[in-house]
């Protein structure tokens, strides 16, 4: 089976997604109930395996060519995994609520307008849906297994955290020169289809990208908000 060249929301991307977003939900819904033991254990597991596989990821990345200067994990999206699985080590929380955010924003952003050019099969295609499947995966088991969620609070901390980094990955940037392209500052994808295709020429577009985040990070949490009103009404509607 040759790969073919890619389509958002083809039959390939689509089984995948519904693959990744499946098992996001389903997978951590089925640990909702056991012991803290089981969980924690289960927590461990994961927090160290999805450490392991963004730290292996630039070695295969490597083998099919890529250039170590474009190789460090500190994408938004290596960062979301590796801060995630901190924080299920650690329970730390600001690394959840940063996690959050740019996994899920970041993430799902990726995951619907992949940096790839070909489809399933291409390794290229399987190890970057792997990475950020396993994110989601990860994320997931912190919300839905063990109980976690972002609160108004969280939205200001990931808001600011992002603000104070990314002017040092701006820098690294610069310092490292091209192909370095981190948090896509210095130019927009070059493989696939992004959103950023309509935004202007770097680096004109990174203040639109700054309130563009800061939206959705806003969208993100939205649907706690709406919870948290919803139970707000109905607690007080009984009194």
């Amino acid at each position: 089976m040759e790969p073919q060249p890619f389509t958002i929301l083809g039959t390939s991307h689509l089984i995948t997604l519904i693959i990744i977003f499946g098992l996001a939900i389903f997978f951590p819904r089925s640990y909702r109930h056991k012991s803290y033991e089981d969980k924690e254990k289960l927590a461990k597991i994961l927090g160290v395996a999805i450490i392991c596989l963004e730290l292996v990821k630039p070695f295969i990345w490597n083998s099919m060519g890529y250039p170590w200067i474009r190789l460090i994990p500190i994408h938004m999206c290596n960062l979301s995994a590796l801060f995630i699985g901190y924080f299920l080590l650690t329970k730390k929380r600001i690394f959840f609520e940063v996690a959050f955010f740019w996994g899920i924003g970041g993430g799902v952003n990726a995951l619907i307008t992949p940096d790839v050019s070909l489809t399933f099969p291409d390794p290229k295609y399987i190890i970057f849906f792997l990475g950020h499947g396993f994110l989601m995966i990860n994320i997931g088991y912190a919300c839905i297994a063990l109980n976690n969620r972002p609160t108004l609070s969280s939205v200001k901390n990931g808001i600011l955290f992002s603000l104070s980094v990314l002017p040092i990955i701006y820098l690294i940037n610069i310092l490292l020169g091209p192909p370095a392209n981190y948090w896509y500052l210095g130019a927009k994808p070059i493989d696939g289809q992004s959103v950023m295709d309509f935004f202007p020429d770097p680096p004109l577009h990174i203040p639109l990208l700054i309130i563009i985040g800061a939206c959705l990070f806003l969208l993100v949490y939205s649907p706690y908000w709406v919870y948290d009103k919803v139970k707000q009404r109905d607690a007080e509607s009984i009194r």
